[in-house]
């Protein structure tokens, strides 16, 4: 039986916030995979080499090397990429970063919550909005 793609990919450099929100999402009954990235860079090899698509990435903005509005770009760029959901997930509560970010094609966005139960709620809106669990 072949692997399964991790339904959400989430590409951020910070590696506290990788962990935790990987925690979160797999803390959700069933658990939702989820596929951690450090940059830019590495979601774009992976999507390319991968065997299947995500069914969402959660990418952050502020990243060495590409930063998540020109990832975002590319991702809408690449007809293979424009259909995949990207909600942008970042510390910002900015209303030009937001307005930029859905402008330049983003599904939403969200500012990174300040406590691990906010971020499990979160986790669990975005499973039901996406239908990220897997169905056997």
């Amino acid at each position: 039986m072949p692997a399964r793609v991790p339904a959400v990919w989430f590409v951020d450099d910070d590696e506290d916030d990788r962990l935790f929100v990987r925690s979160a999402f797999e803390d959700i009954g069933p658990a939702v995979t989820v596929l951690t990235l450090n940059n830019g860079e590495q979601l774009l090899a992976e999507l390319k080499d991968s065997g299947g698509l995500p069914k969402l990435i959660l990418l952050d903005l502020n990243m060495p090397g590409l930063n998540g509005f020109e990832l975002l770009r590319q991702l809408r760029s690449t007809p293979s990429f424009t259909q995949i959901p990207v909600v942008i997930f970042t510390t910002s509560s900015n209303e030009l970063d937001r307005q930029k970010s859905l402008t330049a094609g983003a599904n939403g966005f969200l500012t990174k919550p300040t406590t691990y139960d906010d971020l499990s709620r979160m986790a669990q809106s975005l499973s039901q909005q996406w239908v990220l669990t897997a169905t056997a």
